[in-house]
């Protein structure tokens, strides 16, 4: 189960960025998204709409791992408001199916899906 500060950063009315950094022939990736265009499955997986992503899909058709950095300022962390936490996973990009179909009907600008599995989440702040 996803540890309960990260699912409250998740679901924050407040927007924060996401960072996804994937690993490439080129060095490091990074692209960016708000915490509210995830959403997690009952599996604790996190669902996150890709319009563009084409470089991280490419990077992690090669190496199926990422990191994300997720904070948000009003959150409470561990000295005062304010947490983040670094989540490492395993990942893959869905394109039909269920998760697809519901993804699509919020974000209709999403060519695909990127499904992460949480092997990590560590709280930073």
């Amino acid at each position: 189960m996803l540890n309960e500060k990260l699912l409250t950063i998740l679901s924050h009315p407040v927007d924060g960025a996401v960072s996804i950094v994937t690993g490439g022939s080129d060095g490091p990736h990074l692209v960016n998204t708000w915490n509210s265009y995830i959403e997690v499955t009952p599996e604790d997986k996190l669902l996150i709409p890709a319009a563009g992503f084409v470089k991280t899909e490419k990077n992690l058709a090669a190496r199926n791992e990422a990191i994300l950095s997720i904070a948000s300022r009003d959150v409470e962390g561990y000295k005062g408001i304010g947490t983040g936490f670094i989540v490492k996973g395993s990942t893959r990009f869905i394109k039909s199916g269920d998760d697809f179909d519901r993804m699509k009907v919020k974000f209709p600008w999403a060519r695909a899906v990127l499904e992460v599995t949480v092997i990590s989440a560590k709280q930073m702040l």
